[in-house]
């Protein structure tokens, strides 16, 4: 029997087996879990936590990026099917938790048992309830704190009995709702990011989650986040500075939602009412309690109020025409342009002090 090869054939059939390859090559190119950089992609949820990330993977280590766009309202957001396709593919999600990312949350949570880590700040420092800068008087006074960082953490040690062990805080959060990760269920305040010494805090076990689930050099890491912790220490410092000024009886808030908790912890405020009567945007204003915040700023002299940049300050402006004072607007859930005072972590909590100052000083 004579065998016959059409070449016409061979070609063809050898034209498709490279066609294969090259899919089959492209596919495995998903595996390495970067962008084509060769370096791992990471993503997070807010601007603010982009940011933080890409000084802990500092010099290049990682691309990271943010699902929600800077100016964007973490509580609102709601991710489109390329932000999905996006966070699949990430070595690693850096999300704030605590039912923070509203929108998010089904998402994130969808993605994580399909198999992207996911890495919830919140989960890896001590956590405040809300209301509780509510009737707060002078913070020094109260909780013995002198801004002092390793003084900090021991004053919260002994308040809150945490002690800042990871696995331990991780296991209570097991036990009070089942999951593996921290759910508000409405009572615990996500807004972390507000005390720069609690992020500061995360930043070890951010490293780690990098070098364990994105595969960054340890030791690299280690001197990122040995400069950045730097850096947030002297921030924290020179917050204290720019509100120096503010006699304790200044010290009061009037913000759009329940968003500044943290800050009044840290620094020594007391937060005295909210437009919106949440910690979430997604809630609304009424007029009884808008009424009832008039009567409590003309009674309490509170000189300025704060809106937000990320959501409608219409309510806030008629609330400070009522009441006869300014409306100061604060970035809040989402760093300012790249190219403004607040386009970085380290700009956008120092700015927003600045205007605190100036707005009750």
């Amino acid at each position: 029997m004579r065998l016959i090869i059409n070449s016409r054939q061979v070609i063809f059939g050898a034209g498709c087996l490279l066609a294969v390859l090259a899919l089959i090559a492209a596919g495995c190119g998903n595996d390495d879990d970067d962008d084509g950089t060769g370096v791992p992609t990471v993503i997070a949820t807010t601007s603010i936590w982009a940011d933080v990330a890409a000084n802990v993977a500092c010099d290049g280590l990682a691309e990271v990026s943010t699902i929600i766009p800077p100016g964007g309202d973490p509580h609102a957001f709601q991710p489109s099917l390329s932000d999905r396709g996006n966070m699949e593919d990430a070595a690693l999600i850096v999300a704030n938790g605590l039912l923070l990312e509203e929108g998010l949350e089904d998402t994130i949570d969808a993605v994580e048992e399909a198999g992207t880590p996911v890495f919830r700040v919140a989960d890896h420092v001590s956590v405040i309830e809300f209301g509780s800068a509510m009737g707060h008087d002078d913070h020094d006074e109260e909780e013995g704190h002198d801004h002092d960082e390793d003084e900090h953490e021991d004053d919260h040690d002994e308040e809150e009995g945490h002690d800042h062990d990871e696995d331990e805080h991780e296991d209570d959060h097991a036990e009070d709702d089942g999951h593996g990760h921290a759910h508000a269920h409405g009572s615990e305040d996500p807004h972390v990011w507000f005390d720069p010494i609690r992020v500061a805090d995360a930043l070890p076990a951010l490293s780690q989650a990098l070098a364990s689930q994105a595969g960054l050099d340890a030791a690299a890491l280690d001197e990122c986040v040995a400069a950045y912790h730097s850096k947030l220490i002297a921030l924290d410092a020179e917050v204290d500075a720019i509100l120096a000024s503010l006699h304790p009886e200044d010290r009061l808030l009037v913000t759009n939602h329940d968003a500044l908790g943290y800050f009044a912890d840290r620094y020594g405020f007391q937060v005295i009412g909210t437009v919106i009567p949440s910690g979430s945007t997604l809630a609304a204003a009424s007029p009884a309690g808008l009424q009832e915040l008039v009567e409590l700023i003309e009674e309490t002299g509170v000189a300025a109020i704060f809106s937000e940049s990320t959501h409608s300050s219409d309510d806030t402006e008629a609330l400070g025409r009522e009441a006869g004072v300014q409306v100061v607007s604060l970035n809040t859930g989402s760093l300012g342009p790249a190219d403004s005072s607040s386009g970085t972590y380290i700009g956008f909590i120092r700015t927003n002090a600045q205007k605190i100052a100036e707005g009750l000083g």
